[in-house]
């Protein structure tokens, strides 16, 4: 008598661990959008004055507000609010703006341009040069260079933003007239040249974080056995230093990097004071000064965007670069 094979189970294949952690990321991220979304919202809607104090004016009558606040639904529960004004916000719709009577999204999509220039030809300038100090002075310990790095550095990063801006804008733009001072010109060349001082501005408050991590990870990364053990077998100084040593310093590089761009969106704001540029920090400043609770929430909302992004994207980015961190994930899964 023969017993006829059970059928077996197909197994599907197992979730990696990168897989599961990339994916508890995004959801975390996520929340943090709408954890902040909810608080900007809320604050917003229960200052003193309330949102209809923003839009009917300082001398708006009660009978006003009143008719204010049943045209634009502030009589429900702060709840129904906030997900009606979250429902419109995936479509990109982030309301109309008190002071400027035109689209949120309108308004700021000019001004997010700059910001973006701004800040990414300052990141870009400020991790490139960082890592490239911190190489030169990780490879020559104590020598003029590092000291010449570590004193600048130290400098620019004990100066405040407005400091350093102003002092910028006296020597190169009125002193020596290299570059315009004001505004964020128009296109092209016109718009380099005048992101050129606020930029190098952003550089200098950077740079002194960007090139300690890279100096001090690289010191450490040449010590180790890979390392001595590359130059011993005759590989070139170059590839040695990109396939052992800022590999393996990878993951704090990127992290730093990450924590100033982070850093810089921050003082974006300052920046553009001094410079009277016409970007994300300026509106910001203005939509404050005038109540004007759309832009406020709508440029909150859209740099926690940014910053939550630059974060995930870093976590990435080490996971890329380390295969040890995937180890370590399928560890702790263990």
């Amino acid at each position: 008598m023969t017993v006829a094979a059970l059928p077996t189970r197909r197994r599907h294949p197992a979730v990696s661990p990168a897989a599961r952690f990339v994916a508890w990321r995004l959801v975390s991220s996520v929340a943090v959008l709408l954890v902040v979304s909810f608080v900007v919202f809320a604050f917003m809607h229960v200052a003193p004055g309330g949102p209809e104090q923003s839009i009917g004016g300082r001398f708006a009558t009660p009978e006003q507000l009143d008719a204010i606040r049943e045209r634009y639904g502030l009589n429900d529960p702060l709840w129904v609010q906030y997900t009606s004004f979250l429902a419109s916000a995936l479509h990109f719709d982030l309301g109309t703006s008190f002071s400027l009577r035109t689209p949120v999204t309108t308004a700021i999509a000019g001004a997010a341009g700059v910001s973006i220039s701004l800040l990414l030809m300052a990141w870009v300038s400020s991790t490139v040069i960082g890592v490239l100090l911190g190489v030169v002075s990780a490879r020559h310990p104590g020598g003029l260079v590092d000291r010449a790095v570590v004193g600048f550095t130290v400098v620019g990063a004990s100066s405040p933003v407005f400091v350093t801006g102003v002092l910028l804008a006296y020597v190169f733009g009125v002193v020596l007239g290299w570059f315009p001072t004001l505004g964020a010109g128009t296109v092209g060349v016109d718009r380099l040249a005048h992101l050129v001082l606020p930029a190098a501005t952003l550089v200098i408050l950077a740079l002194a974080a960007t090139s300690k991590v890279a100096r001090v990870r690289i010191s450490q990364v040449q010590e180790e056995d890979h390392v001595t053990f590359s130059e011993a077998r005759g590989l070139s100084s170059t590839h040695v230093l990109t396939n052992s040593v800022l590999r393996n310093a990878g993951v704090q590089i990127v992290t730093q990097a990450s924590a100033s761009m982070i850093a810089l969106v921050g003082a974006l704001i300052v920046v553009e004071s001094v410079y009277s540029i016409d970007g994300l920090g300026s509106a910001l400043v203005s939509a404050i000064s005038t109540r004007d609770i759309p832009m406020i929430q709508a440029i909150t909302l859209l740099l926690a965007t940014f910053i939550v992004v630059v974060n995930f994207v870093a976590d990435l980015l080490c996971l890329a670069i380390d295969p040890r961190m995937r180890m370590g994930l399928g560890d702790r899964r263990g």
